[in-house]
């Protein structure tokens, strides 16, 4: 009994610590709340698929409506994906056993009731995968899953700068309106 007790006052330190310096499970919580309900996705050609429909979960997670014509908030315009796998070693016999992934995203984000351009930037992720000659369809298997992960975290890091944008933008203007 005196062990449980011990546990139980170890793991409630251990909990009331964690919170204490602010650490938090997952999401942005309020200050990550995206401040438009409605957005339009305009692709341009050589946009990777998985990195549109990855921004289509994320603005749905957000709760933002996606709609297909002028009547949205914000125009959200991706750009070529520039992606590329670069090897890093390779075996005895010339095989590639290991390769650096860039993916990288360009954007321009518009507020389309001002026309005011609210961003334009672009994200990159990288991955390191070892390649196991021996097995290729579990590589090919592999690299599908870190590719859908990649345009996962492409998603999240734009949606956050565009987040970041309006908040400027809002305080900028505030601060004008108040002189």
């Amino acid at each position: 009994m005196l062990k449980k007790l011990g546990l139980y006052s170890l793991l409630f330190l251990l909990v009331t610590q964690l919170s204490a310096c602010g650490f938090h499970l997952r999401g942005m919580g309020s200050a990550g709340a995206l401040t438009f309900k409605s957005a339009q996705i305009e692709v341009s050609a050589g946009v990777m698929p998985g990195i549109e429909a990855a921004l289509e979960r994320q603005l749905k997670y957000s709760g933002v409506e996606l709609l297909d014509n002028q009547t949205a908030e914000v125009q959200i315009k991706l750009l070529a994906t520039n992606y590329t796998a670069t090897r890093t070693t390779t075996s005895g016999l010339g095989d590639t056993t290991s390769e650096l992934l860039k993916m990288t995203q360009s954007f321009k984000v518009v507020d389309l009731i001002t026309g005011q351009n609210i961003v334009s930037d672009s994200s990159s992720v990288y991955r390191d995968r070892q390649i196991n000659t021996a097995a290729v369809l579990s590589s090919d298997s592999e690299l599908r899953s870190i590719k859908k992960t990649m345009a996962e975290d492409l998603a999240r890091q734009m949606l956050d700068r565009v987040r970041r944008a309006m908040q400027a933008n809002s305080q900028a203007s505030s601060q004008g309106k108040v002189k």
